[in-house]
């Protein structure tokens, strides 16, 4: 299929772009937005709107599809693409993706997304979120040409079988911890309830109590509300807070996460970045220590890298190295979301559970191609995204899924 015109507009993100560093530094919450100044490069306050843009190929036929590119709520984090506005993204657009795609013959997903993923303009590769954007239009093109889902597109060129078990959904809270953890129980969420403890004083607490006290609400809570039968996959970012609180000592840190362990019984838990240690060599040290202490002590709680396992070749390094039990495959920091199939793959392959995660700062468009991509490979959970709401996140990512598998069943069972 040709691409006869290239096209981008503006779009709005589900969340925003927060300064990290600002909130780990202990900048204060003032309703939505944060008082001070930003100390991260980019910004231009510590919480700015997400930006993104869709970019269309016009099809010969008059079919328009389209991909968006966008940012992560904390960019410039962990080697993370920096804040950026719409109209540079599309500047770069305009200049190297147009010429580039107008008048290609489009016939298959694979090998399309990887040569433009690696392909050189003026000496670099285009931002990843342009990457991933221009991908997710690569991908809906060959699915229309084929009258298959794009799921299906997937699964032909990398080999892969259908399954219809449902990909587990992850929620995650934001700020509003209480009324959204109740959400997320009323409809059954497979991993929750994510937390956002991204601040010492506020969330944590100097000595971990506050965390302690709201994780074992958490527990309490599914039990006094939820069904008999829901018993859900507890996972929480704590982005390095616990670290910070206790000055990275790791045996201080391991102490901690055996009282975590225990405040989350009987549920699965996993906890994402306990530690940031600021560079990749002494985080995946640090992390491989808290994970043999774990294991010595038979505890059961399991570890998630974020940072610092950004691109398809980190994640390599990290799986490989076993570096943690999980890897957030973060599909917005790898570029061509051939990427993330690939990363998924690999994970499951080498024995690591696999997050297809991404970030609140997305878009409804990219959602939907995540939830083809992960009906395609089955990690262990993916991301209800965009946004901080959990309804709306949770309904665009889940309603992708179930049509796809009802698509597949009828399929395998020959009735379309």
């Amino acid at each position: 299929m040709k691409v006869k015109k290239v096209i981008c507009s503006k779009a709005l993100t589900g969340f925003y772009m927060d300064d990290k560093q600002a909130i780990k530094a202990g900048a204060k919450s003032d309703g939505f937005v944060y008082k001070g100044e930003p100390v991260t490069p980019g910004f231009k306050s510590i919480r700015q709107p997400g930006v993104a843009v869709s970019v269309m190929f016009v099809l010969e036929d008059g079919k328009i599809v389209y991909g968006d590119c966008a940012v992560a709520q904390y960019a410039a984090s962990g080697g993370r693409e920096v804040p950026n506005t719409a109209d540079a993204l599309i500047k770069v657009i305009e200049k190297h993706v147009v010429p580039y795609f107008e008048g290609m013959d489009i016939k298959e997903f694979k090998s399309t997304a990887e040569r433009f993923d690696h392909a050189v303009f003026d000496g670099y590769q285009l931002p990843a979120s342009i990457r991933y954007g221009v991908t997710q239009a690569i991908l809906e093109t060959v699915a229309y040409e084929q009258k298959l889902t794009m799921c299906e597109v997937v699964m032909n060129e990398y080999g892969l079988k259908a399954d219809l078990t449902p990909v587990r959904i992850n929620a995650q809270s934001g700020d509003e911890r209480y009324t959204n953890v109740d959400k997320m129980i009323l409809k059954k969420v497979g991993m929750m309830p994510h937390g956002l403890i991204n601040n010492v004083e506020e969330k944590l607490g100097k000595d971990g109590q506050k965390f302690l006290d709201w994780v074992k609400w958490v527990g309490n809570r599914i039990k006094e509300i939820g069904d008999a039968d829901y018993k859900p996959v507890m996972r929480y970012d704590v982005y390095g807070c616990m670290g910070y609180a206790f000055n990275d000592d790791l045996d201080k840190v391991f102490d901690y996460l055996l009282k975590v362990a225990e405040a989350c019984e009987p549920y699965e838990v996993f906890i994402e970045m306990p530690i940031d240690l600021k560079s990749n060599a002494k985080q995946l040290e640090g992390m491989k220590y808290l994970r043999k202490r774990l294991d010595e002590a038979g505890c059961r709680l399991k570890l998630i890298i974020d940072e610092y396992a950004n691109t398809y070749e980190e994640i390599v390094e990290w799986v490989d190295a076993k570096g943690a039990d999980m890897v957030q495959v973060k599909t917005i920091d790898l570029g061509g979301i051939n990427n993330i199939i690939e990363a998924v793959l690999y994970c499951k392959k080498n024995g690591v559970l696999a997050y297809q995660g991404g970030t609140c700062n997305e878009t409804d468009k990219s959602a939907l191609v995540c939830a083809n991509l992960a009906v395609a490979t089955k990690p262990f959970a993916m991301a209800g995204k965009p946004g901080m709401g959990v309804d709306e996140g949770v309904m665009i990512v889940s309603n992708e899924q179930e049509r796809l598998l009802a698509i597949l069943k009828a399929k395998m069972d020959k009735t379309i």
